[in-house]
């Protein structure tokens, strides 16, 4: 019984996986007559669109990961840090932005922060100017920020619960605090979440296809792959190239961070051992601890509720929020 399960999964791999990576890697590195040629790959860079195209993925994925790592490191901090109510819930509604495709929640975010959208509405009544989040690659960029930082976030939350409390009371011993035991020991410590967490979040961006779509972003690798073998038709060799070169950097991330931490050594919890102290906040740090914590929820939840106000919403336009409500599109 054992042997045809694990026959059945792997004819299923190769069937669904082997197979067809294997076809588009074959296709990329094969000329007219099935030979062996990387001619595919030199036409590729001569193109101007394609090495546009090829730089603007790496810098969107690169400052998706700067940009999703400050959302979620000081988050995955405070609630593993400190004590208050309501850390349960904050990292359970941190999660939810997982559960919709970013495509989708792409639509709301121009609604919100779009050039006329309530945010940018808003800042140029009381300010005078507005703030470009959703022009260019930037909206992409903070788009695949706000969706994909959970990676981070629970990553680096179990890292942390997972620190030997005894380091960090040796570092206290010796003077360390505050920003300096968090910088020198407690994040080295946590390296091992925060590597697999923005790793899988460079891999996800770097390989997104709807949400450059959406936002009308088509130089970048994925709108371009997709492009070129629909448009062109798939005996196109540049939509294969394209194909190989995302297969090929996801892979190369992967590898990347396990090589970064290999051969250290990380002080994790043992059998009978104590995990980092959760401290108590005074009122006014938890006012602010608080304040923070909304704020942020509230800007990562944003695509959630402007979905919610879209699909309730008679006319939403040059707005700060829908002129009429209806349930009648339910």
């Amino acid at each position: 019984m054992i042997v045809a399960v694990a026959l059945a999964i792997a004819a299923f791999i190769v069937a669904f996986l082997v197979v067809p990576v294997g076809s588009v890697v074959y296709t990329a590195f094969s000329g007219g007559t099935g030979a062996f040629t990387l001619g595919h790959f030199a036409s590729f860079f001569q193109i101007s669109l394609m090495r546009e195209s090829f730089w603007n993925s790496l810098y969107v994925a690169g400052m998706s990961v700067v940009f999703a790592s400050v959302i979620a490191i000081p988050l995955a901090y405070f609630t593993v840090r400190f004590r208050f109510r309501g850390a349960l819930l904050i990292q359970t509604l941190g999660v939810l932005p997982l559960i919709m495709p970013p495509f989708v929640g792409a639509v709301a975010m121009q609604l919100l922060f779009g050039r006329s959208g309530s945010v940018n509405l808003l800042l140029n009544d009381w300010f005078g100017f507005a703030i470009p989040f959703m022009n260019g690659l930037n909206g992409v960029i903070f788009v695949e920020s706000l969706h994909y930082f959970p990676f981070i976030l629970l990553n680096l939350t179990v890292s942390l619960q997972n620190i030997d409390g005894a380091m960090e009371e040796s570092a206290q011993n010796l003077g360390a605090s505050g920003l300096r035991l968090f910088r020198r020991i407690v994040f080295p410590l946590a390296m091992p979440g925060y590597i697999a967490g923005a790793s899988l979040v460079f891999v996800k961006v770097f390989d997104d296809l709807g949400t450059p779509l959406v936002l009308g972003q088509t130089n970048m690798l994925a709108p371009q792959a997709y492009l070129r073998i629909t448009s062109v038709g798939i005996e196109d060799p540049i939509g294969y190239v394209i194909s190989v070169i995302m297969v090929a950097f996801s892979v190369a991330a992967l590898w990347m961070s396990a090589r970064i931490l290999k051969g250290r050594d990380y002080a994790t919890l043992q059998r009978g051992g104590n995990s980092l102290q959760k401290r108590d906040l005074t009122h006014w740090q938890s006012v602010l601890a608080y304040a923070w914590i909304v704020a942020l929820l509230l800007l990562v939840l944003s695509p959630h509720i402007g979905i919610l106000l879209m699909s309730l919403s008679k006319v939403w336009s040059f707005s700060v929020l829908p002129e009429g409500f209806t349930l009648a599109h339910y």
